[in-house]
């Protein structure tokens, strides 16, 4: 069985909980990804997507440029196991209703996950 860490894309771009919503949106636009993990040392405390963005900030009438990251990030994060195999990662994104997953060993960030990572045929797409 294909495992998670033979489709994961381990070169994650990160942000941390202290960083600024706006940093966070510059940092998704210039490095071209979506999702960011957010980070408190070395430790992942959360995520944030554009759609937090949008939705917890701009839409609710908030001023971005007054915000943290730790603001409205999701902190109820679904991982998976670099070891596991891919049906179950595909398992619980569809349980979670997530596109993607953070690939954790132990307590440290080994990648990231996604639906269309595991449906192409050449490898990591995220």
């Amino acid at each position: 069985m294909p495992q998670v860490r033979d489709f994961m894309v381990s070169d994650v771009v990160t942000t941390t909980s202290s960083a600024g919503i706006v940093e966070a949106a510059n940092t998704m636009i210039q490095q071209k990804k979506g999702p960011l993990p957010v980070l408190d040392g070395q430790r992942v405390v959360g995520m944030i997507t554009d759609r937090d963005i949008i939705a917890r900030a701009v839409a609710a009438g908030q001023d971005p440029n007054s915000m943290k990251v730790s603001d409205i990030m999701t902190a109820d994060l679904v991982t998976v196991s670099p070891d596991a195999d891919v049906s179950e990662a595909r398992q619980q994104m569809a349980q979670a209703q997530l596109d993607r997953l953070l690939v954790m060993e132990g307590d440290q960030l080994a990648g990231i996950i996604s639906e269309a990572d595991i449906r192409s045929d050449e490898g990591p797409l995220a």
